[in-house]
């Protein structure tokens, strides 16, 4: 079975090393009026298929963070909007990071994001995650106190996993962070951005192919997933309260953290 950055290195994309959280320093794109128009055009169609699909963590996080609807915002503007609400940074990366390099990343607070956006021939599906899937997908989250606070927690958690710990760790990722549900008073919604992001995954999540089942970490470890499949099987929490309390106790039994 292979890890994520091999199934990535598989399909030729390529994971990129080095990051700057100094976002004045970094070079600001000069992105053509057609790439403004994609991600106008990816942001309405989200907002309106997530207006009753997304949690309504989502959704309150969305209004917080106050991304522009109708041009591509600027690393820094998102980052100062993340760091009133939870004292969280963006730091600027070329592409996919090492998993040691991320999980240190987020045991600083500090969330890499590109800054490159999708063509316009992949506005439903890209293999290497765009800064619309980290902006849209991941940063509105990161202003909740409790998943930011998850983030944080599972950084520092993973830099002192062994290797059979580390794939464990990813799963949990992958079946949270990326493709997670949760269970609000409507009803199940969505909050993984690997969902979120994708105007495909959003009705395939909460349709009749998908498997979901109560959040169980026994099940969730030992759950393999394809980076560029659909999921059939997904789990859901009860809360971002009860992720980040059943993760503490969780790494207490895998010896992480004191």
């Amino acid at each position: 079975m292979l890890s994520p950055t091999d199934q990535y290195r598989e399909k030729n994309i390529e994971i990129s090393t080095g990051h700057n959280p100094d976002l004045n320093a970094v070079p600001l794109p000069n992105y053509s009026p057609q790439e403004h128009e994609t991600w106008a055009m990816m942001f309405a169609q989200q907002k309106k298929v997530l207006s009753k699909m997304a949690s309504r963590e989502f959704l309150e996080a969305l209004d917080i963070i106050q991304l522009p609807e109708d041009r591509i915002p600027t690393l820094k503007e998102v980052s100062a909007n993340l760091q009133k609400a939870t004292g969280w940074k963006i730091t600027r990366v070329s592409g996919l990071v090492p998993e040691k390099e991320f999980f240190e990343c987020l045991s600083q607070k500090l969330f890499p994001c590109t800054d490159f956006i999708r063509g316009r021939d992949e506005l439903e599906y890209t293999p290497s995650p765009d800064m619309f899937h980290d902006l849209f997908g991941h940063c509105p989250l990161i202003t909740n106190s409790y998943f930011s606070d998850f983030y944080e927690y599972f950084g520092k958690a993973a830099l002192n996993a062994n290797p059979q710990q580390l794939t464990a760790l990813q799963r949990i990722y992958w079946f949270t962070v990326e493709f997670g549900l949760i269970q609000n008073p409507e009803g199940i919604r969505i909050y993984g951005s690997g969902i979120l992001s994708s105007v495909g995954e959003v009705p395939y999540s909460l349709g009749p192919q998908v498997k979901r089942h109560p959040f169980n970490y026994e099940m969730v470890v030992n759950q393999y997933y394809e980076i560029f499949h659909m999921q059939e099987d997904l789990f859901v929490i009860d809360s971002f309260e009860w992720l980040l309390d059943s993760f503490k106790e969780w790494v207490k039994t895998q010896k992480l953290m004191p």
